[in-house]
């Protein structure tokens, strides 16, 4: 007998199973249960692309100590909290503007932040041949009715942090004579001189202010600090003996000169330059007249990693901690009480508008 015909045998051999009632019903229901779904395994989560963020110089470095620094800590800032990719292209001159943005936008950045009046135009060209391309400048706004809408403008309050520094110059100067040493004259740069002035002049109506711009035939703008030294040098032969420098490494030329001579006292720009100049520069700096460049970058950041990116003109000002003037440092022990309460009240009188700089409202500072 083969082997199959044992098996067919067996088969026939065996009793046959009748299922109960409840046994046979739950067989039926077994085989109406949907069948069992495979499980399915969970995607791996898709990590979003890091935002990327360029900053393009004026023709002052990176390390300006002043300006463009500034500018940089605040996007170096938005790296540590939000985690953005960042890079910064220096300028060495003009005509490296429109290169160095076109290098941003053919590396894709989501936000492209131009520092410094002199980039305006180029700028401007850019976010028009570009209009899905972010864009951020500080020290511009557009305010035309053809104003790019891909742009965000960061503006600052000069006149009220200059005024700020012209009130402690007023009150520090014991020749009477005050000076400064700027920049070209751009708005900015003007609002910042005639702050000043004014300042020096609301508390002393007697005093003799000097001033000189740095003119286009005077080396590279903002980044010429033998022409600063020189200005320094001819305005404290004329008796100054607290100068406002306010010029990028100009500016710091001025303050470098001063440092050299004794009794006189300087007044930084833009940033606390406290913590960026010489420890020469240190024994010598009264405060600086601040704007929070560094704040309004790091904002124009912010703005993009959270999806609120808008364009148009953005003020800061004393009313949001977008100006402000630096502490005494080293010659606190010199600035009586008299300076630093008058100082406060000028403070509040500015945030509440009882005292004006008087620019407020004026478009072109540097007009008359």
């Amino acid at each position: 007998m083969t082997e199959e015909e044992k098996g067919e045998q067996f088969a026939m051999k065996q009793p046959l199973y009748i299922p109960t009632l409840a046994t046979a019903v739950a067989i039926l229901l077994a085989a109406c249960a949907a069948p069992a779904q495979p499980v399915q395994q969970a995607a791996p989560a898709q990590q979003k692309p890091k935002i990327k963020v360029g900053l393009v110089t004026d023709v002052g470095s990176l390390d300006d100590r002043s300006f463009n620094a500034s500018a940089w800590e605040g996007v170096q800032r938005a790296v540590r909290d939000f985690g953005v990719e960042a890079k910064a292209i220096e300028s060495k001159q003009p005509t490296d503007y429109i290169k160095n943005i076109q290098t941003f936008v053919n590396e894709g950045y989501d936000l492209i932040i131009t520092v410094g009046f002199l980039m305006g135009d180029d700028t401007r060209k850019a976010a028009e041949m570009y209009p899905n391309q972010k864009f951020a400048i500080v020290d511009v706004g557009y305010f035309d009715e053809n104003a790019p809408k891909n742009v965000m403008g960061l503006l600052f309050a000069e006149d009220q942090s200059g005024f700020l520094a012209g009130v402690v110059a007023g009150m520090m100067t014991k020749s009477n004579v005050v000076g400064g040493v700027y920049g070209l004259a751009i708005p900015p740069v003007c609002r910042f001189r005639k702050g000043y002035e004014a300042g020096v002049r609301f508390v002393n109506s007697n005093a003799r202010i000097l001033g000189v711009y740095q003119g286009p035939s005077d080396g590279t703008p903002f980044n010429n600090p033998q022409w600063g030294a020189a200005r320094a040098r001819d305005q404290m032969n004329e008796g100054a003996d607290v100068i406002f420098s306010a010029g990028g490494t100009t500016g710091n030329g001025g303050l470098e000169e001063i440092a050299k001579t004794q009794g006189v006292l300087g007044i930084g720009v833009d940033q606390d330059q406290y913590f960026t100049l010489s420890d020469n520069v240190k024994k010598i700096l009264l405060t600086s007249a601040m704007k929070r460049v560094d704040q309004s970058t790091y904002l124009a950041v912010k703005s993009v990693v959270e999806g609120d990116f808008k364009g148009g003109n953005r003020v800061f000002d004393i009313t949001n901690d977008g100006i402000g003037l630096a502490p005494f440092h080293d010659l606190d022990s010199q600035v009586s009480n008299d300076v630093r309460n008058k100082v406060q009240e000028v403070i509040e009188g500015l945030k509440n508008g009882s005292i004006k700089t008087g620019l407020e409202g004026v478009a072109d500072p540097c007009a008359n």
